[in-house]
């Protein structure tokens, strides 16, 4: 009988350690900062994401994921605190995580699990924008990492791309040139390995019928099985009483086949994720709103997809 698995990926929420990184605009996140991110606060935090990590996919595999894509990570001190926290110390997972030079300093990564992931390569592929003035800025990476996983080679892409804090229409041509690069590197996978088994996955900003996706990505080569999880009462974040599904993950057509073979896709909402009361009732249980702490995990849901493999 074919084994299962999970894969998630989880947007922490402004996952910053407390400390003041001069190269980057991370000052709110500080004791001293607007938001006075203290270390009570910022281990809480550590705990609650870990638990919810470990949680992730358990009921239907009897384990946690064994590859978590992870967004709005600071740095690797992050990375290890997380790692260390109650709840994860005892699961050997490692992480892949390299600095962007996203003005806040946050990035995308990679949590595996060690003992039956192995990773053999790994780099990052920068986003470069251009304001309307034509100065080149920099945004969050797009990390490639080449792993096997029960004998077989995969290739995961991580991402976050732009936001869209200044509008849509504003920002739209910054997740276009994330999905140009996005589609770059896929078809310099694809001309090395022809039949190469890709996971894309991240917070995209956007919802999974944007064109940028549709027509820059999923085209004949990808299929997106957590499209159908966004409904008018249900997504990954809420936005202004909008339900959306920026976090996705896409998988090339061949997992539709053994001997890893996908089965179910989710978003991962148990209650103690979801506020209770008011009229936020149901969204996520956030760190903070506006500049008030609430204690909660993040202001997205974590999404995750099930395989069956062939041992």
């Amino acid at each position: 009988m074919p084994d299962k698995f999970s894969i998630a990926f989880y947007n922490l929420e402004n996952f910053f350690d407390t400390i003041d990184d001069p190269k980057t605009a991370d000052n709110p996140f500080t004791p001293k900062g607007f938001m006075h991110w203290i270390k009570k606060r910022y281990f809480n935090k550590a705990k609650k994401i870990g638990y919810v990590i470990g949680e992730i996919g358990k009921q239907e595999t009897g384990r946690p994921p064994l590859l978590i894509g992870l967004g709005e990570v600071e740095n690797k001190k992050v990375l290890h605190d997380l790692l260390q926290s109650k709840y994860l110390k005892n699961i050997p997972y490692a992480y892949v995580h390299f600095d962007s030079k996203d003005r806040r300093g946050m990035d995308v990564a990679l949590l595996y699990h060690k003992e039956t992931v192995q990773v053999h390569q790994a780099q990052t592929y920068p986003l470069v924008l251009y304001t309307n003035q034509g100065k080149a800025y920099d945004t969050r990476d797009i990390l490639y990492v080449e792993a096997t996983i029960f004998g077989v080679k995969i290739y995961l892409l991580i991402n976050h791309w732009p936001s869209r804090r200044e509008g849509d229409f504003e920002s739209d041509f910054k997740r276009l040139q994330a999905a140009r690069l996005l589609q770059k590197i896929i078809d310099q996978i694809a001309y090395e390995e022809m039949d190469a088994r890709i996971i894309i996955m991240g917070d995209f900003n956007t919802d999974p019928t944007d064109k940028h996706i549709q027509a820059e990505i999923v085209g004949k080569r990808f299929f997106n099985p957590l499209q159908a999880n966004l409904t008018r009462n249900t997504g990954s974040l809420n936005h202004q009483g909008v339900w959306h599904l920026f976090d996705q993950i896409l998988l090339t057509h061949n997992f539709k086949k053994l001997p890893i073979k996908f089965s179910q896709a989710h978003i991962f909402k148990p209650k103690y994720l979801k506020v209770w009361h008011g009229k936020a009732k149901n969204t996520p249980f956030r760190t903070y709103k506006g500049r008030q702490y609430q204690g909660g995990y993040s202001d997205h849901f974590p999404v995750y997809t099930l395989f069956d493999v062939l041992k």
